[in-house]
């Protein structure tokens, strides 16, 4: 038997992403997924265990994209004043919206949330690369005040009120450093 193709397995993932983001986890099925990719839904199961082991690799590849373009933007932004900085971030957040929205419903739906156990989701990374310059534990408790702002958007779908607590957050982060450098 021939081992499992690799492109296959990628536009069977794409396609599960798709199906999932659309329809949600209880109502995406192998079918559907199975016809877009344009193969039988018994096929699916050569490259994942079972819809649960599918979901799963769906969630992480969206949550992996979702770290690497955050990542990349923070850390072309350094040097690059905080407005313009979490304008940047947002603007490019609205482009996986709802995509990271759901990941964070699917993490708090009770029956869903056992498939994350044991998988790291710390938005508070991808802000690492902007504060490089910071202290390093003030930088780590900015991040993480950052990465919880930006879950709470995706949640409430309250971008202005984002980007307002991201500012105040690093502008009394900023004033902190300034007290404690004088």
């Amino acid at each position: 038997m021939r081992p499992p193709d690799p492109k296959k397995r990628e536009k069977i993932l794409a396609s599960a992403i798709d199906q999932f983001v659309k329809k949600g986890y209880y109502e995406a099925t192998a079918i559907d997924i199975a016809k877009s990719v344009k193969m039988s839904a018994s096929h699916i199961y050569t490259y994942f265990k079972d819809k649960d082991d599918l979901f799963l690799h769906a969630i992480l590849r969206m949550k992996d994209e979702h770290t690497a373009l955050s990542t990349e933007l923070a850390k072309k932004s350094v040097g690059v004043d905080d407005a313009s900085f979490i304008e940047q971030f947002y603007m490019a957040q609205k482009k996986i919206y709802y995509r990271v929205r759901f990941i964070t419903h699917c993490m708090l739906t009770p029956g869903l949330s056992h498939l994350f156990e044991g998988t790291d989701f710390n938005y508070s990374e991808v802000f690492l690369p902007y504060l490089e310059d910071w202290p390093e534990e003030l930088a780590r408790h900015t991040a993480r005040a950052l990465g919880s702002i930006s879950v709470s958007y995706f949640l409430l779908g309250d971008i202005d009120n984002a980007k307002a607590a991201s500012l105040n957050i690093l502008s009394n982060a900023r004033a902190s450093i300034k007290e404690i450098l004088s």
